[in-house]
């Protein structure tokens, strides 16, 4: 048996929508990124869909599975920080970070610290717009929490930081890849072997039938039907030499900002 982390929200349906719900190999445990980075850090689970900077922070423990992560070339649709003022005004003021993310936290850092030359406060909070804009001048939501303050049209700026990162980079950005500790390879191979392939099998199924997760989606969500076509043209789901490389230089940066002890190295499984 394997035990994965299993996120609900609506740019992972494409990784989970056709995987089996009943497998003798997988346990399925729901949980957002930063759960799931604490849980297969404490081995209550076994595999996830972590967020990048996690692995960063694991990465002498932890492989990653190839062609399997959340990945884009520009705006991600659903990584936005909304701002009461443009984001080279936000030095000395308060920005409220989700506490559901750590990927996109530190890529805020990154952005407003490095390439803006801004140091804000920072406090965490839940998910909620209005909670965080009666505390702080900027608030940074990810995943379907983004996307419903986005469609309720908020009066403020809007960055994607998606776009952000490659307007400032040129690289695409990696907001969670597929870890395992190392130590699975030695002890259950072969399990392993199995839910990897279930897992690019549930992708495969799933890009081919973006018709079926957009639907479900505006179920979840709402939306019309271009917004979520649009939404999903952006991801990328593999892990190819290009994205490897923006990860890295997100890594990198995280290392060089100091909010990293070490440079990591990407290790990947099945090896070439």
């Amino acid at each position: 048996m394997i035990r994965i982390g299993h996120n609900p929200n609506t740019n992972m349906l494409p990784m989970f929508h056709f995987l089996p719900r009943e497998h003798p190999l997988l346990e399925s445990v729901i949980a957002e990124p930063t759960g799931h980075n604490a849980m297969l850090a404490d081995k209550r689970i076994d595999m996830a869909p972590i967020s990048a900077f996690s692995y960063g922070e694991h990465w002498k423990d932890y492989a990653i599975l190839r062609n399997l992560s959340v990945s884009t070339r520009g705006r991600v649709g659903s990584i936005l920080l909304f701002s009461k003022v443009p984001l080279k005004d936000l030095d000395g003021l308060t920005v409220a970070l989700t506490d559901t993310s750590a990927t996109s936290v530190n890529l805020t850092k990154i952005l407003l610290h490095h390439f803006y030359g801004v140091m804000p406060n920072y406090l965490t909070m839940p998910s909620d717009l209005q909670e965080m804009f009666g505390k702080a001048d900027a608030a940074l939501l990810i995943a379907d929490a983004a996307i419903q303050a986005y469609l309720r049209h908020p009066e403020c700026y809007i960055y994607d930081l998606g776009d952000e990162w490659f307007r400032r980079t040129g690289c695409s950005m990696t907001y969670a890849v597929w870890a395992f500790p190392k130590q699975l390879i030695i002890e259950r191979s072969d399990e392993l072997e199995i839910v990897y392939r279930l897992l690019l099998d549930a992708k495969s199924k799933a890009l081919s039938n973006m018709d079926e997760i957009v639907k479900t989606c505006q179920t979840m969500l709402g939306g019309s039907l271009d917004f979520w076509k649009d939404y999903f043209n952006q991801f990328k789901y593999g892990l190819d030499s290009t994205l490897r490389s923006g990860l890295k230089k997100y890594l990198d940066l995280c290392f060089e900002q100091n909010l990293l002890s070490s440079r990591p190295i990407l290790e990947f499984w099945p090896r070439e």
